[in-house]
């Protein structure tokens, strides 16, 4: 297994046993990822890696800075690829022998790239580019990133682009823009690895400024995926 790591806020102790229970289940040894949590963020830090006036709430800076963090431990260590987790991520119950035939597949596209393992808010492929015995796919942008792969190469050229434009956007959103422009793609497995649960209304969310509640974030999930992944398919509509 590769190795990985967990973005993680002591704040979120709730949080700890979910992921710790669902990377036990799958057989997935992880090391956490604690730094910089929302009141452990500095002036100076916060003037090296964000845009001046950028419109972001501490915590989703504290949650940018811990996948930093976690590029920074894969950059330093020189590992080839590893798997990044927020820690509300829902793994399939398979998730170890789809994530095999994923980078079993993956291998086809040259390096740099990047699998964005999870669905996000429901980002599928079409099913007009569907084929039989596919599971990975170019997709459209960074699907959040509740859980992915990189390596070292792909980690640096991040880095090294988030020290050459300061982020004023979440860290995903600053990725749609910064990974096309080096030239990595961005991969989909389908069906997607794992759920977020801060969307799908598992936790409540520590980022969402609208404050949805729960049973409203579950519902409302549930009726996207099944006409994204599901009603759209059988329609065959993009």
């Amino acid at each position: 297994m590769l190795p990985a790591y967990v973005i993680h806020a002591k704040s979120l102790p709730e949080r700890t046993e979910h992921i710790q229970r669902e990377l036990d289940r799958a057989g997935i040894e992880f090391e956490w990822v604690l730094d910089f949590d929302a009141d452990e963020i500095t002036s100076d830090v916060d003037r090296a890696y964000f845009a001046e006036g950028a419109d972001l709430t501490l915590r989703q800076k504290s949650c940018a800075l811990k996948h930093v963090v976690a590029m920074q431990r894969i950059r330093e260590r020189g590992q080839d690829l590893a798997l990044i987790f927020e820690d509300d991520a829902l793994l399939v119950p398979d998730f170890c022998d789809q994530l095999k035939r994923v980078l079993d597949e993956a291998e086809k596209w040259p390096r740099p790239r990047i699998l964005h393992l999870g669905a996000a808010t429901n980002f599928y492929t079409p099913a007009s580019e569907l084929r039989p015995g596919q599971i990975v796919y170019p997709g459209n942008r960074v699907r959040n990133m509740e859980a992915y792969v990189l390596g070292a190469p792909e980690a640096s050229a991040r880095l090294d682009w988030i020290a050459r434009h300061p982020m004023h956007e979440p860290i995903d959103i600053a990725f749609n823009t910064g990974d096309p422009a080096m030239g990595i793609p961005f991969l989909w497995p389908e069906p997607p690895l794992a759920e977020q649960g801060s969307l799908n209304g598992v936790f409540k969310s520590s980022l969402d400024r609208k404050g949805h509640a729960q049973l409203q974030l579950r519902i409302q999930f549930a009726v996207q995926k099944f006409r994204r992944r599901y009603l759209k398919r059988w329609l065959k509509l993009k």
